[in-house]
């Protein structure tokens, strides 16, 4: 063989190594060279860090003019928006009222027809109270007057527990100054609790409420 040193027309060959090496990405399945010293991988994989956007410039302020111009339009809103409140609330306010005289006169009304209707049912007393007294001014009977009283009086009593009202006990019972109202103090049997000794006005309770207590004598029981 000839030695291509000493041989000039002898090709020469020349031997290349490529000394980097694969690298496998087990993510993408590709395959990537990297150098022998391994920094190629590194490389890769290194984020690159962009420089920092400068910050944005702050708005330039308002003019007076453009402040001048959106106070104005701001006063015009809130101008509208408590117009509009006005106008409900006088709205609210005339339907109060409406209400209010609508139930003052529908109570009165359940009043008067309370009223009317009393008055209805005592109409018969007044007749019978017409009766008798005619009757004993024609035969001047006074036994017939009075019966004629009594059974009116009745009448009168019934008439007026059934709209509720009710006389107060008065005599022998204990002093109780919710119903009984103590006009004269006689003497007693000792100095105990007091208790009424006799009534000398009738007292009435309507519906359970008293409208108007019995006027009595109080003594005091013995000890």
């Amino acid at each position: 063989m000839d030695d291509p040193r000493t041989n000039p027309a002898a090709p020469r060959q020349v031997t290349v190594r490529d000394k980097r090496r694969v690298v496998h990405d087990p993510a993408t399945g590709a395959s990537a060279a990297g150098a022998a010293t391994g920094s190629g991988a590194g490389a890769s994989h290194r984020p690159v860090h962009q420089p920092p956007h400068p910050p944005a410039e702050p708005a330039a302020p308002p003019t007076p003019a453009q402040a001048e111009e959106q106070f104005a339009i701001d006063l015009a809103e809130a101008k509208t928006q408590a117009a509009g409140y006005l106008d409900d609330l006088q709205r609210l306010k005339a339907e109060f009222d409406n209400y209010r005289k609508r139930m003052v006169k529908e109570q009165s009304g359940l009043v008067e027809r309370a009223a009317g209707n009393l008055v209805l049912r005592l109409l018969p007393v007044l007749d019978n109270f017409e009766l008798a007294v005619a009757s004993a001014e024609d035969s001047r009977d006074f036994e017939r007057l009075l019966r004629g009283i009594e059974m009116v009086f009745g009448e009168l009593k019934e008439v007026l527990a059934a709209e509720g009202l009710e006389r107060i006990a008065a005599k022998g019972k204990p002093f109780d100054p919710n119903y009984h109202e103590a006009a004269l103090e006689v003497p007693g049997d000792g100095t105990g609790e007091p208790y009424v000794a006799d009534e000398l006005r009738s007292g009435y309770t309507f519906k359970d409420r008293v409208v108007r207590p019995a006027m009595v004598k109080v003594a005091r029981k013995g000890g």
